[in-house]
């Protein structure tokens, strides 16, 4: 009897998904983005510092009284992102991590942030309590970048993992990051990132919006002033029904991104997207780009019809 031979089934290239907390939410609901976040298994949360100009939200009940409830705070509003950032993900064990845009005017100077996670990276040091997880990508120019590093590199050890754009990497330099820009080619910017990564993963920042079906998904990008900064989904990230933005997904992890950053419109059902964003990582990870999606099963016999007697 001829023996059995063991089938090896070579493992579907991974996409991690996270999510971007949205800057104009309060800080009691960011928490609970966060924390649902973990439940759906997703690869982590972060923070863009700044927020985006123009869409920030004012929070001035919190300023006016020193009482005033902390959940009044919009996220943006924050004055130490990298205490918020902890503070969202305590009741949510998953990554956090730090979008930093090196050329925006309140980053020019590496000030608090740069101090808290410095602060927390000796933290670690001393009491050797693991290494620091903190994530951190910086985006911007050459000099910008490069002062952001330095800023970061003070101090014995890497205790943080470090995402630059594709040519500014380095030592240090854990991962690389493909930003957003104006008339950015998302895919030839991955697999340029790819390319240049020498294995490390690569990070790309997109915008999503997903649908029940296409026109819900156009109507929930088009009222979203979020994608007029951004990029709109349908050049920038992922778009369209779970199908299509599963396969956009696919086409992206084939190109050599590790991780998809996403950013999402501000929408009452919320939760429903993040829910979304689990099923595309799971989807993007069977699909082929350019093969067709796999046969749907029949129906049932008896189902459905007009039954016609013999």
């Amino acid at each position: 009897m001829t023996p059995l031979q063991r089938v090896t089934v070579p493992r579907s290239r991974t996409l991690a998904l996270s999510v971007v907390i949205d800057g104009r939410l309060e800080v009691s609901r960011a928490r609970q983005v966060a924390v649902l976040a973990g439940r759906l298994g997703l690869a982590g949360v972060w923070l863009r510092y700044p927020w985006w100009p123009g869409l920030a939200v004012a929070a001035e009940s919190a300023h006016s009284s020193p009482a005033a409830e902390p959940a009044a705070l919009s996220v943006s509003g924050a004055a130490d992102p990298v205490a918020l950032l902890t503070s969202l993900t305590a009741q949510a064990p998953l990554p956090a991590g730090l979008l930093i845009d090196a050329d925006a005017d309140s980053a020019k100077r590496p000030g608090r942030p740069g101090a808290s996670l410095l602060a927390a990276k000796r933290e670690k040091q001393e009491t050797g309590n693991g290494p620091f997880g903190m994530q951190v990508g910086i985006s911007g120019s050459p000099a910008a970048v490069g002062e952001w590093r330095r800023e970061l590199g003070r101090g014995s050890g890497t205790l943080m993992q470090v995402a630059v754009p594709a040519g500014e990497d380095g030592e240090g330099v854990t991962a690389l990051l493909v930003p957003f820009g104006t008339g950015r080619d998302l895919r030839a910017c991955v697999v340029a990132a790819a390319q240049a990564a020498r294995g490390r993963p690569v990070l790309a920042e997109v915008t999503v919006s997903v649908g029940r079906t296409s026109g819900e998904a156009r109507a929930r990008a088009d009222a979203e002033e979020l994608f007029a900064v951004a990029g709109h989904p349908a050049d920038q990230g992922l778009f369209g029904t779970l199908e299509e933005c599963q396969a956009a997904a696919a086409s992206l992890a084939h190109a050599g991104a590790t991780e998809l950053i996403c950013s999402l419109p501000l929408a009452s059902d919320l939760p429903d997207v993040l829910a979304q964003l689990t099923a595309i990582a799971i989807g993007a990870a069977v699909l082929v780009p350019g093969q067709p999606p796999s046969q749907s099963p029949p129906p049932p016999i008896g189902w459905g019809g007009r039954r016609i007697d013999g």
